[in-house]
């Protein structure tokens, strides 16, 4: 097979919503240089923001949320209560369990199912859902921090790189709107049950 031919089947192949996380890992296996705001915490309670490097692409937001860390995460890892609180998840199939494969829809992409590996759980603190290749891959990593009044600090960044990353970005939407959305979600849902 000529390399035209396996690069547009590549493409082809590409997710236009990945899930995230493990940042270095990501950068390693891509050689993607990311821009140096991505050294910079994440603001909480900020909109949604947008990091773009060569071959590389971040989506970060965070917010503070009036509940605990058990809450928060009692709702990221229910795959099958998601669209009940979150409105950019249209279903997950599959568990959200350390080394499972879910099997996510979005209202970003409704027509598409994206095939995302669960990775680094670690209850109450954070995972990351990633898919991919070295010629694009997606990683989300999700964060909580217990604040001292009991509160959570969540955040969520998802990292975007690869060797076909100039080829991709400008087909990509704009996630800003959607990452509020899942933060203003959750911070809702969990506010609400705690």
């Amino acid at each position: 097979m000529n390399t035209t031919r396996t690069a547009l089947r590549l493409l082809a192949a590409l997710p236009l919503f990945t899930a995230a996380g493990a940042l270095a890992l990501t950068l390693g296996a891509c050689a993607s240089t990311p821009p140096p705001e991505a050294a910079q915490p994440i603001a909480l309670d900020a909109p949604a923001v947008v990091l773009d490097g060569e071959r590389y692409l971040e989506y970060r937001v965070g917010v503070r949320i009036d509940a605990p860390p058990a809450a928060v995460w009692a709702l990221l890892t229910d795959a099958e209560a998601y669209p009940s609180w979150n409105s950019t998840v249209i279903g997950i199939d599959g568990q959200i369990a350390e080394g499972e494969r879910i099997e996510l829809k979005a209202t970003v992409d409704p027509k598409r199912t994206f095939g995302l590996t669960v990775s680094d759980v670690a209850p109450e603190r954070g995972m990351v859902w990633s898919d991919g290749g070295r010629a694009f891959r997606g990683v989300r990593t999700f964060t909580l921090t217990r604040r001292e009044d009991g509160s959570t600090d969540f955040t969520m960044a998802e990292v975007l790189t690869g060797s076909m990353m100039g080829m991709i970005e400008g087909k990509l939407p704009d996630f800003r709107p959607s990452f509020d959305a899942f933060a203003a979600d959750l911070k809702q849902a969990a506010e609400r049950g705690a």
